[in-house]
């Protein structure tokens, strides 16, 4: 008897089993971010500075007639950042800074709005070099603009 108990005590237990539910959380924590993202939205401001239509799926973002090629690159807050890949057309319209081209998008869900019947999304147009980060997103100087989408509930 004692010499089993020394065998499993000296026996090494693999992490894997002990972190394997917290990153299946997290993993669905991210996917249901995506989902709540992820569809058709309409332009929350059509009057002051109408884009279109926004769309989008799980590698791309369509604002309007423009498309970008996206991946997604993580959480961002309560949203979702994308690194932009590629665009359907040669000029960036969101784009700014010196190469003029967006670098990132960030999809970010709005607080509801009890007078309102819809969801509501922030859309983040960023063109630094780097990913932003949310706790500096407000003062960073890669934002180019903001826009924000609804759709009904």
């Amino acid at each position: 008897m004692v010499a089993q108990f020394k065998k499993a005590s000296t026996m090494r237990r693999h992490p894997l089993p002990l972190f394997l539910p917290a990153l299946l959380l997290l993993g669905a924590n991210s996917a249901h971010a995506d989902d709540q993202i992820l569809g058709r939205w309409m332009d929350n401001s059509p009057q002051r500075a109408p884009i279109g239509a926004l769309e989008v799926t799980r590698d791309k973002i369509t604002l309007g007639k423009v498309t970008y090629d996206v991946t997604p690159a993580g959480a961002f807050g309560k949203g979702t950042l994308y690194a932009v890949k590629g665009l359907n057309q040669k000029a960036d319209p969101y784009g700014c800074g010196p190469t003029g081209k967006l670098t990132y998008l960030i999809m970010e869900p709005l607080p509801p709005d009890p007078s309102v019947n819809q969801e509501a999304l922030l859309v983040i147009f960023y063109s630094g070099p780097n990913a932003p980060k949310p706790e500096t997103i407000k003062t960073d100087f890669g934002v180019c603009g903001q826009h924000p989408f609804g759709r009904g509930k």
